[in-house]
């Protein structure tokens, strides 16, 4: 029997839920180790979605016995990117019979995504996964349900891959494998089995590629030899190799070879079948299992040379009986056997057979292209790609064609199959819409393909489909994107799924100019309201953010499909549909200038408006320009947010009023233009720098307007950092990167003197501070080089502030300091 199942873990609870294929018998265990482990047997496969790299592991953890702070523990190593098999907790014997969907899928895509791209509803669990008590009898609840509907989901992922899995059960019985074992291998080690793949020791013998004696190179221009054999040259690396690439022109067609393969394509171009001009698409058929047969290309790890082509015979004889099933099954292995080849940890790994399979098939095409387009007048070539050209003639010239082809065929094994194109609109290689004459639609590329994918590794995409289908009635049935769009009411269609990937830790959605926190994947549809803003993400690493890419300005988010079609804002995608068609036609359009005049119609209170400012302020992407100082300085200065800032606050209506400074309070104040009485003050204490003293002639080498100066400056920094949320890298920014070993902190407004010891000693390790002697030296160059080069005062007193007056820097930094500030003296000398 099959099962599907799935696991959430908490810091004091785990829930396992499972389910019986096709069936509504349910199984839910709930931290009772026991009844997890007699739940399993080795006479059941038991499916999940990334259960490799994750959920087995949780079940050899329970069932080692771990408790469950030790099992959150393991689940938080595999989820900041740890493989479950090396944790130390999990290094004895366990294993059942588990078997990932995810196998030979598209990278990724998330369960949710998939859920989103269904039509489902993809609500996720609010409760925090980190919790650090245990769940309430209405927590458990909710996270069982949350499990539950995973499972269901998971359950719709492996019928819309049935065909997919009972093909890998039909190669494993070939194989003699169980359904089982079947089921739990990849594609590549599935075919490895079935042709008796024995790992050899790894081969040198990549480069020994030989041209085939078959191959006519007259026809071959001598750019692309000069290309291939530099391979024969020892002194030059693999990665620089294998890394380029050669272009040239064949005709209008501009063409790319490389070690992956022969691409090319007349980029924006248009046919309409009309008089006697005609196109024709020639494809190899079965084009590199037959290059593997033809020229003795298999893998050397395979015991008889024979096996591959029998399968690829057999592969053929099942298709022209109707036998899909079979056909189906033998194509996934001949398909996967290319790859696999080229895979070092697959048994079947033999880079010279891969190399000679990928060489040798550019080759036969560009010479068959080159042969046809100089003894054919007026023949284009208009798209050349990894099994087939697609060349567009005069009809006169048809048996002139066919012959220099049947020669071709004769003379390398290999069978052309004609397609006869009526329409055709190419954006490049990878986009175009094809016409048939037997009208035949055949799509290619991001803007147009939508639906389920099943042509390599699963994909799905359903984002936008009513501009996928606007794009393509506009150019097969000259329908404008105004009358498709329009008159689409179905929701679905305009649905856009957006999701902030493992490297993001949160997402939020600005609504009426407030951050409010989401989850990482949402259904979105573009939105009339204009109180609805864009979606951000926030990295891991540095809390930094980003706008979730491809998404409206106004963003509605409905994951339980709520929305009306009287919400969606159309016109948005009209606007995105003639945006690709121009990409189509190669009119590169002008970016129009943002107007601001509409977010100042929305009456907005200082708080919103103040919120929007910082939101703004992030899209900006502002660069420091204080990492250009001479001492490495790495921070905001005020020209970096001064002119912006002030843009900003006209544009959406706020005022920052000077800083007033009294008494040891530092105040800056945000003001509501539309109502000056609306005003919000941000406020820090404030600390004049002392004059620096030169221990050589006892004198003050700063005079105190100088460092009342250098004071103002840097506390207006800060405030306006403080106001606009700005974040630095480091409280102490000014000395990070001379000492980027530092864990870092990211401080939204001036540390006070007790934050300040606090922060110190996580970053400098108090303990082990510059000594008095090592103080006095650093002190020593400071003087020296302000006096050689007076154009660093401004620098020297911001390390005097940021190192709070040299109380806060280790021996390490201080030395490095001391070195750094020495070269610096030394480079006018």
């Amino acid at each position: 029997m099959i099962y599907v199942y799935d696991f959430e873990v908490f810091k004091h609870d785990w829930i396992f839920a499972m389910k019986e294929y096709q069936k509504d018998n349910w199984t839910i265990i709930h931290n009772d180790r026991q009844a997890l482990v007699q739940s399993i047997s080795n006479d059941h496969v038991y499916i999940g979605f990334n259960t490799k790299h994750y959920d087995q592991f949780i079940l050899k953890a329970i069932a080692l016995g771990l408790n469950n702070e030790e099992v959150k523990d393991v689940s938080d190593y595999i989820v900041n990117n740890g493989n479950g098999w090396q944790h130390p907790l999990l290094q004895e014997y366990y294993t059942f019979n588990n078997v990932d969907i995810t196998d030979d899928m598209q990278l990724g895509q998330s369960l949710k995504s998939i859920e989103g791209h269904l039509g489902l509803s993809i609500v996720e669990s609010d409760i925090d996964f980190n919790l650090d008590r245990k769940l309430t009898e209405e927590e458990i609840k909710q996270t069982v349900e949350y499990c539950k509907n995973d499972v269901v989901s998971t359950e719709k992922v492996i019928e819309l891959r049935k065909d997919y899995l009972m093909n890998k059960i039909a190669i494993g019985n070939l194989a003699s494998l169980t359904d089982k074992q079947s089921l739990s291998l990849t594609n590549a080690k599935l075919t490895s089995k079935l042709l008796g793949a024995s790992r050899k020791n790894n081969y040198t013998d990549e480069r020994c590629y030989e041209y085939p004696q078959c191959l006519r190179k007259k026809y071959i221009p001598n750019a692309v030899f000069d290309y291939f054999n530099v391979m024969y040259d020892s002194t030059i690396s693999d990665e620089e190799l294998y890394g380029k690439k050669l272009t040239f022109k064949l005709g209008e067609c501009e063409v790319t070879i490389g070690y992956g393969g022969i691409h090319g394509a007349i980029p924006n171009y248009f046919f309409k079948q009309v008089g006697s001009r005609v196109i024709t698409n020639k494809d190899v058929a079965s084009y590199y299992p037959h290059l593997i047969t033809l020229f003795n290309y298999s893998s050397r790890n395979i015991p008889n040379d024979k096996l591959y082509k029998e399968i690829l015979e057999k592969r053929i004889d099942a298709k022209n009986r109707g036998d899909k099933a079979t056909a189906d099954a033998l194509k996934l292995v001949l398909n996967t056997t290319y790859g696999a080849t080229l895979n070092k940890y697959n048994d079947l790994y033999d880079p010279l057979k891969a190399r000679s399979v990928c060489i040798t098939g550019q080759l036969f095409l560009l010479e068959l292209a080159v042969h046809l387009y100089k003894e054919i007048p007026n023949l284009t070539i208009v798209q050349l790609n990894t099994d087939g050209i697609m060349i567009e003639y005069d009809d006169i010239y048809t048996d002139d064609i066919n012959a220099i082809c049947d020669e071709w065929q004769q003379r390398t094994g290999f069978t052309l199959e004609d397609d006869h194109v009526k329409q055709l609109a190419q954006k490049d290689v990878n986009n175009y819409i094809e016409v048939s004459t037997e009208d035949k639609l055949k799509l290619k590329g991001g803007y147009l393909v939508r639906g389920i994918s099943t042509v390599g590794a699963f994909k799905i995409n359903n984002n936008a489909n009513i501009v996928a289908t606007a794009i393509i009635e506009y150019f097969v049935k000259d329908i404008p994107v105004e009358t498709t769009i329009n008159n689409c009411s179905d929701p679905f269609q305009f649905q856009l799924i957006a999701k902030a990937g493992s490297k993001y830790k949160r997402a939020y959605h600005i609504q009426n100019g407030t951050e409010v926190v989401i989850q990482k994947c949402n259904r979105v549809y573009a939105s009339k309201n204009k109180e609805n803003g864009r979606l951000y993400k926030v990295k891991v690493e540095n809390d930094s953010n980003a706008k979730i890419e491809n998404l409206p300005e106004h963003c509605l988010i409905d994951n339980t499909n709520n929305v009306s079609i009287e919400d969606i804002d159309k016109d948005w995608y009209i606007e995105l549909a003639k945006k690709r068609i121009n990409d189509f036609k190669g009119i590169k359009q002008k970016k129009e200038t943002k107007k601001m005049a509409e977010t100042k119609k929305v009456e907005l209170n200082v708080y919103q408006k103040l919120n929007l400012a910082r939101q703004k302020f992030i899209e900006q992407s502002v660069k420091k320009t204080g990492k250009n100082m001479k001492l490495s300085f790495a921070y905001f200065e005020l020209d970096d947010i001064v002119p912006i800032a002030t843009k900003i606050a006209n544009e959406i209506g706020i005022a920052f009023l000077p800083t007033s400074l009294v008494g040891n309070v530092a105040t800056l104040t945000v003001v509501n233009t539309d109502k000056p009485d609306d005003r919000l003050s941000f406020s820090t204490d404030f600390t004049k720098i002392e004059p620096i003293v030169s221990t050589r002639t006892g004198g003050e080498v700063t005079n105190a307007m100088q460092c009342l100066g250098a004071s103002i400056t840097y506390i207006r920094r800060y405030l306006y950092m403080l106001a606009l949320d700005i974040c630095e890298p480091d409280s102490i920014d000014s000395t990070n990167s001379l000492q980027d070993s530092q864990p870092k902190a990211t401080p939204s407004k001036p540390l006070n003197n007790e934050e300040r010891k606090e922060v110190v000693e996580k970053i400098t390790n108090t303990s082990d501070n510059a000594t008095p002697l090592q103080i006095k030296g650093l002190k020593k160059v400071l003087n020296e080089l302000l006096e050689k080069k007076p154009e660093f005062e401004e620098d020297i007193a911001e390390i005097i502030k940021n190192s709070d007056n040299f109380k806060s820097i280790s021996k390490e930094h201080c030395e490095n300091m001391i070195k750094h500030i020495k070269s610096l003296i030394d480079e006018g000398e």
